[in-house]
């Protein structure tokens, strides 16, 4: 396993600098609202082009498009429900880890990763930290070889302290 470094950031996602940014995505791809909003507000139309390329993608994979103008070079779109469908929790979790697999395949060494009780999901930030810490630790555990830096972006200093204790409970055995 590779040793990786896990921060835990308040502040907006579309402004990292990291190799990657993760999109939570609906199976279309529609960058409409939410995080997909202010990904191609700031990003631009190439991204939705490039998006639109993909057509229909299934539920629970990811998909890797440029960034547009955003700093990142990357935007891998978690696909965590269907258009105007329901989220389950496999979905995210499913989404997650293959986002984390393209992370690798592309060789990125970082990664950002967004508050996914955000937009779409509507789950507790409590609830959406759990999944998401369970399915990281996995993941760096079994499968990780080329990351070595992973940031949590969150959007407010509430949702940041309920992520830090759940990363604490989690990550116990030493994974970071």
């Amino acid at each position: 396993m590779t040793k990786v470094k896990i921060e835990l950031l308040k502040g907006d996602i579309t402004e990292r600098e990291t190799d990657a940014i993760i999109n939570t995505a609906n199976n279309m791809l529609i960058l409409g609202s939410g995080l997909g909003g202010a990904i191609r507000a700031k990003g631009g139309e190439s991204i939705a082009k490039e998006c639109a390329r993909y057509g229909e993608v299934g539920v629970g994979r990811a998909i890797i498009t440029k960034a547009g103008s955003l700093k990142t070079r990357y935007i891998i779109h978690a696909v965590l429900m269907e258009f105007d469908g329901l989220i389950e929790e496999k979905n995210i979790t499913e989404s997650l880890t293959n986002s984390l697999r393209l992370a690798n395949k592309k060789k990125l060494r970082s990664l950002s990763i967004p508050d996914m009780s955000l937009g779409i999901v509507r789950f507790s930030p409590e609830r959406c930290a759990r999944i998401l810490m369970n399915a990281l630790k996995k993941f760096l555990e079994d499968e990780n070889q080329t990351l070595d830096l992973i940031e949590i972006v969150v959007w407010d200093i509430e949702t940041l302290r309920t992520y830090k204790q759940l990363y604490s409970e989690v990550f116990t055995q030493g994974v970071a």
